[in-house]
């Protein structure tokens, strides 16, 4: 998954019913749902190999990073209720990820997932209505920040998705790998 989990964080911001001034920041949960993919690709770029996501997308890789991530929003804010919001959706990454592609549930453990990357255009309509849907329930909460809740940003999500999965068609390749196969 990968505008889908942009559409999860905003949605879970749009449910976060707190005062305005401590609700979580979008950023945060922003970063927060893309955590593993960044380590992912942090391990691609050093050329370290990360078997079916072993190091960043298993249980165990998920709950340490969540553990990071929740400590450091905790760091930041003050706030208890956003570290557990930011780790819980580290968490969250986990389910998407294993519809969409297939993920190691720890090392050297079994790969699961549907894999439906195979067909990009399975793909872009999983995804899509995720996205729209925390676009949409973001959009009608006060105190967003404007660049999140523009109709630009919408379209934005959608041809980053629509532009990964006709690549990825084209190329064969969906998530960075550094392993020599």
């Amino acid at each position: 998954m990968i505008a889908g989990h942009v559409g999860i964080a905003a949605g879970a911001r749009a449910l976060d019913r707190r005062e305005a001034d401590l609700r979580a920041p979008l950023l945060w949960l922003l970063a927060a749902s893309a955590a593993p993919d960044v380590l992912d690709a942090a391990f691609a770029l050093g050329q370290y190999c990360n078997p079916a996501g072993a190091f960043s997308h298993s249980l165990p890789a998920a709950g340490i990073l969540a553990a990071i991530v929740g400590v450091a929003a905790f760091l930041h804010t003050r706030s208890a209720a956003t570290a557990l919001l930011v780790a819980a959706l580290v968490m969250l990454h986990l389910p998407p990820d294993y519809v969409t592609g297939r993920k190691a549930l720890w090392s050297g453990g079994p790969v699961i997932g549907l894999y439906i990357y195979r067909w990009g255009w399975l793909d872009f309509l999983v995804e899509l209505p995720i996205v729209v849907a925390g676009w949409w329930m973001l959009r009608r909460t006060k105190y967003t920040p404007r660049w999140a809740v523009s109709g630009l940003m919408l379209v934005a999500l959608l041809t980053v998705q629509a532009a990964f999965d006709i690549s990825s068609q084209v190329n064969g390749t969906r998530a960075p790998r550094s392993c020599t196969r």
